[in-house]
C-alpha cells in the first residue's frame, strides 16, 4: 500500500432544487468539502447515517455526478474536468458495485450478455474470447460457468451480487467503489461477499472504497475508516485506533450502537437527541452541535477543522478534542 490511487481535495457536490421565475434556487449540500487519499491495495471504509452523503461521494469521485467544486486526482492525474471521451477510457480503471444487484443487472439480458458488455464497449476481444473470459470470471466469484446462460431473476440476492462483482472486476480496475454492496443481503451472505471482496483485493491489489452504515462489517474489511456527518468528514483514522479510541462525539455514539456478541456484556449506549438537520440548511458552526451533549457556544459559532488527534493519521474535527502537538 505505497502508491496513492485516488485523491480528492475539498470536494463539493451541491444539488440545486426548487426555484422558479421569481425565486432563487435552493441547494442540498450533499458533500460539502472533503479531502481523502486512497492507496493501492487499501480499503477505506466510509460510514455515517443515511443521508450523510456517503453514496454521493462515491458517485462524484467516479464522475457519475459532475462535482460542484474541488479536485479529483486518479494516479496523480487531475480528472476533475476530463472530457467525456477521455473519461470513458479511464472508466476501465474505476468501477462500482451497487447496493441492489437486481436493479443494477438488466433483467432482459443473460448473465453472459451483461458481463460481456464491458468488453464490447471498450472493443476488447472476439466473441469467443469474451465468452471464455465471462466463464472464467464466474468461476472466480464462486459461480458455475453455466450461469452465463441464465437470467438475473434465476439467482438469489447473494449470487446476483457475485455477478455484479464479476462485472466490476472484468476489466481489471485499480479502484472499486462498493456502494452499500452488502446492505441488502442476509447476514450469513454478507460475510461471504465481504470475504470474496477481500480475496479479490489481495489477488488484484485493488483499492476499495467501502460505503456502508453497518460499522461491524466496516471494521472487518477496512484498513482506514472515514466517518461522515451531513456532508463532512468528522473523523478519520486506521480502523483499530478509531474503534478503540474514537474522538468525535458522533463517532463515539455510532460505535456505542454496535452489538456485542455476548449476552452478559452490554455497551453503554450514547443516545443522540433530535434528528439529523436538513442538508439544505445545515447549522452554523459544527454541523453536529444541535445533537451533541457537549456542545458549547464555540461549537455553535465556529466550524472546527479536521486536525491530527493521534498517531497513524488519526484526525477529527471537534473543538473539544485537543490536537496532537
Amino acid at each position: 500500500m505505497s502508491d496513492v490511487v485516488l485523491s480528492i481535495r475539498d470536494l463539493k457536490q451541491h444539488f440545486a432544487i426548487g426555484g422558479g421565475l421569481f425565486s432563487k434556487n435552493k441547494y442540498v449540500y450533499a458533500v460539502d468539502g472533503i479531502s481523502l487519499d486512497v492507496k493501492s491495495g487499501e480499503t477505506l471504509g466510509l460510514v455515517g447515517e443515511s443521508g450523510c452523503g456517503k453514496s454521493t461521494v462515491g458517485r462524484t469521485l467516479l464522475k457519475l455526478y459532475e462535482p460542484t467544486s474541488g479536485k479529483i486526482f486518479f494516479e496523480g492525474r487531475d480528472i476533475t474536468d476530463l472530457p467525456v471521451r477521455e473519461m470513458a477510457d479511464l472508466r476501465k480503471e474505476m468501477q462500482i458495485i451497487f447496493q441492489d444487484p437486481m436493479e443494477s443487472l438488466n433483467a432482459r439480458h443473460t448473465v453472459g450478455g451483461i458481463m460481456a458488455e464491458p468488453f464490447e464497449i471498450h472493443g476488447i476481444g472476439t466473441p469467443e474470447e469474451r465468452r471464455m473470459w465471462v466463464e472464467d470470471l464466474l468461476v472466480k466469484v464462486g459461480l458455475p460457468k453455466t450461469a452465463a446462460d441464465r437470467y438475473p431473476h434465476e439467482f438469489s440476492g447473494g449470487q446476483r451480487q457475485r455477478i455484479g462483482i464479476a462485472r466490476a472486476i472484468a476489466l481489471k480496475p485499480k479502484l472499486i467503489v462498493c456502494d452499500e454492496a452488502v446492505s441488502a443481503l442476509d447476514v450469513s451472505v454478507q460475510s461471504q461477499i465481504v470475504n470474496l471482496l477481500l480475496d479479490l483485493q489481495q489477488e488484484m491489489n485493488l483499492a476499495l472504497i467501502f460505503i456502508a452504515h453497518d460499522l461491524s462489517v466496516v471494521k472487518h474489511i477496512s484498513d482506514r475508516i472515514a466517518v461522515m456527518y451531513l456532508g463532512k468528514i468528522v473523523e478519520i483514522g486506521d480502523a483499530e485506533t478509531l474503534y478503540k479510541e474514537p474522538k468525535h462525539p458522533y463517532t463515539q455514539a455510532l460505535i456505542s450502537a454496535i452489538p456485542i456478541p455476548n449476552p452478559r456484556l452490554r455497551n453503554k449506549r450514547i443516545i443522540l437527541k433530535g434528528d439529523v438537520p436538513s442538508p439544505m440548511d445545515p447549522p452554523a458552526g459544527c454541523h453536529f452541535n444541535a445533537r451533541c451533549m457537549h456542545a458549547t457556544d464555540l461549537c455553535r459559532e465556529q466550524r472546527p477543522e479536521l486536525v491530527s488527534v493521534g498517531e497513524n493519521g488519526h484526525q477529527a474535527s471537534c473543538h473539544l478534542v485537543s490536537p496532537s502537538p
